[in-house]
């Protein structure tokens, strides 16, 4: 009898078990920031990710932030397993992954592929975790454009002196080139940028091609604005996650497949975005002011150096890579950033 009651039980356990839902485990909760929330082409790619993410265990709920402040305090909070955030606001999180991002750092698409393959392959690991998060995927965003109301501001670095820049308020680096240039900072969020720039209260502002249209900067170009073509930045879309809410191994195969699936793929529509702006938007940018811009961006990533702002080993590796497209640049032979390169 015994024995019957034993059996009996097991079979009532193996049934329950093949016939349970799947565990809540399983899924988590994923932030997602785009200017333009649901309908955004970052939220959109994001979930060709949710696709490949049930392949790996985990079942993504989805939400939407417009404000990526929120989005990133609501990761710290722990409301958020993973996030999607730019690679500037990811600096707190992760500063190795983060610091791609810095002024100046990359002025190539090629040069970004090169320093995202190497964020993305199993070398650069430890350096994608820190303090609980790890960075499980990078894309890019874009290369980053001084926009200008009265496009005559854009003519020398010199007309920059006692204008007004909308900069993002808690990216120092912004904020020192501005001061070096001899202009007045004007604070605010990615949300604001665009207002502040449209409705006059600053003169020049910046951001990457894909912004143009949702921040409506096209109000504030027009009728006598236009875009420096020289690349002040770099952005990227990073993916940060909670370590201890994935599988130790979820962040490298995350990494490795946003890289060989999703960075063509976010890449063609940075171009497109760039491609789309109107040929009379653009302001030529001189061989002596694009020297000029570099050294202003030089003597403020050796004072962030200092201040290790940025992750020294992302600067190191940003200045080799730059020197590796061009070993002409003035700064591969000199002791800024680490040492020379050459």
């Amino acid at each position: 009898m015994t024995h019957l009651i034993r059996s009996g039980l097991a079979l009532l356990i193996a049934l329950a078990a093949t016939t349970a839902p799947a565990a809540s485990d399983d899924t988590r909760q994923a932030c997602v920031f785009d200017p333009v929330g649901a309908d955004g082409f970052v939220y959109d790619l994001f979930r060709d990710y949710a696709v490949q993410a049930r392949e790996w265990g985990y079942d993504l709920d989805i939400r939407a932030y417009t404000d990526e402040a929120v989005a990133a305090n609501d990761l710290k909070a722990g409301k958020c397993d993973m996030a999607v955030l730019s690679g500037v606001r990811t600096r707190q999180f992760v500063k190795f992954a983060g610091s791609l991002d810095m002024a100046g750092g990359l002025q190539h698409y090629a040069d970004m592929r090169k320093a995202i393959g190497a964020m993305s392959g199993p070398k650069a690991a430890p350096l994608m975790r820190a303090n609980g998060y790890e960075v499980a995927g990078v894309v890019p965003l874009g290369k980053v454009f001084l926009f200008a109301r009265d496009r005559a501001h854009l003519a020398s670095l010199d007309k920059l002196a006692g204008k007004r820049i909308a900069i993002l308020e808690y990216d120092r680096a912004s904020r020192l080139i501005t001061e070096e240039a001899g202009a007045s900072p004007v604070p605010a969020s990615i949300a604001s940028l665009g207002p502040l720039f449209n409705n006059g209260s600053a003169d020049l502002t910046y951001a990457p091609a894909i912004a143009y249209a949702p921040l409506e900067l096209g109000q504030g170009v027009t009728p006598d604005g236009g875009m420096a073509n020289f690349v002040l930045a770099m952005l990227s879309g990073q993916i940060v996650i909670h370590r201890d809410r994935f599988d130790a191994d979820f962040g490298a195969r995350s990494r490795a497949w946003v890289f060989d699936t999703l960075f063509d793929t976010t890449l063609a529509r940075a171009r497109k975005a760039e491609n789309a702006l109107d040929d009379d938007l653009w302001v030529a940018v001189s061989e002596q002011q694009t020297t000029q811009y570099r050294a202003m961006f030089r003597r403020v990533r050796e004072q962030l150096w200092r201040e290790e702002w940025y992750s020294h080993r992302m600067q190191r590796l940003l200045k080799k890579i730059r020197c590796a497209g061009d070993a002409g640049l003035a700064e591969c032979s000199q002791e800024s950033e680490g040492g020379t390169v050459y």
